[in-house]
């Protein structure tokens, strides 16, 4: 309850900085009550708000997983990206296979393909040694132009100019969410939540997730106790890179269908704030993945209500109402 309160306040004071900002922008502060009320009291917007925090709950917990292991994923946009593009790549090469087949494959082969990113960076951190931080970097640059590729050559739309690649069959097309009617969020959210509660029963119910834990504690200690770090962080890497493979779910069976270049507005980076904030607990990164998706729509909502607040204010906004709350939750947990 303390913990809650302490992040009720620090929202309030964010949302007191902000309405000053507005304000020195030339902006009426009404304007931004608007937009927040859209966010959270229509129908439009909250669906589009539980549409921007599907995707961060699968980079959080992808993100959060390594934290507990000791371990840097960075890496969470390049496997969301492979994770896209496999289902594109599964529903042009199958395309008219049952629906009933068609949709658990999709998420299967999604989760796959984020996966066996997931595994190259494992296996350089726990056979060559390498920092995992600059091997999962490196691994979202060379995912960004190879998915690229794809995108405008492989699989490429040929009815349209626009960089996107073709629509897959409707077999893989999972339902939306018939409360929000005229929005995108989907059944991914379903899929997502459902994940954290995985993720939360493996690491604090199984002995494998204590395992993991124990070699983020302390790694000499864990080797004493017989525990294999390089499996260990081999799995890890792999079971991270599946669950940022999901974001492809959300986008292309759940949402537009096919792949937009650019259609990540930096999901997997934005996942490690995610995770940061609800201190790695995967139930916590539920809510924390919801407030920044709230914060991502509230901007929307602010560009499109003002005149004065372009898309680049409104995401300086956005950075003030997480600075703040990251920072004022943080030194409470310090007292």
């Amino acid at each position: 309850m303390k913990a809650l309160g302490t992040l009720l306040t620090s929202i309030f004071l964010a949302l007191l900085c902000s309405f000053g900002l507005v304000i020195w922008l030339g902006e009426s502060p009404t304007v931004l009550f608007e937009a927040l009320y859209n966010t959270f009291f229509t129908s439009f917007g909250l669906g589009y708000t539980l549409f921007y925090s599907t995707p961060l709950i699968f980079t959080g917990l992808s993100v959060a997983l390594c934290f507990h292991a000791g371990l840097f994923n960075i890496g969470a946009e390049g496997q969301l990206l492979w994770g896209s593009i496999a289902v594109v790549a599964l529903g042009h090469w199958l395309p008219e296979i049952p629906w009933y087949l068609a949709v658990p494959l999709g998420i299967f082969v999604s989760a796959v393909a984020g996966a066996l990113v997931g595994f190259v960076a494992g296996y350089f951190k726990a056979f060559r040694g390498s920092h995992e931080v600059v091997t999962t970097l490196l691994l979202n640059f060379i995912s960004q132009y190879w998915v690229s590729y794809l995108i405008l050559y492989r699989f490429k739309n040929p009815f349209n100019q626009a960089s996107e690649t073709e629509l897959i069959s409707n077999h893989y097309w999972i339902p939306a969410i018939s409360f929000f009617p005229t929005t995108p969020v989907n059944s991914a959210l379903f899929i997502a939540i459902v994940s954290s509660v995985l993720v939360y029963y493996y690491l604090f119910h199984t002995v494998s997730g204590f395992e993991l834990r124990t070699m983020g504690t302390n790694k000499k200690a864990a080797q004493f106790a017989g525990i294999s770090i390089r499996y260990r962080t081999l799995s890890v890497f792999v079971i991270s890179g599946a669950l940022a493979g999901l974001v492809g779910v959300n986008e292309v069976m759940g949402s537009e269908h096919k792949v937009i270049e650019g259609f990540s507005p930096g999901y997997g980076f934005t996942g490690i704030a995610v995770a940061l904030l609800a201190r790695n607990n995967p139930l916590g990164i539920v809510f924390s993945a919801l407030l920044f998706g709230s914060l991502q729509n509230t901007a929307r909502e602010l560009e499109f209500l003002s005149e004065n607040i372009s898309k680049e204010v409104s995401l300086v906004i956005q950075a003030v109402l997480i600075a703040f709350v990251a920072y004022r939750f943080k030194g409470k947990s310090n007292d």
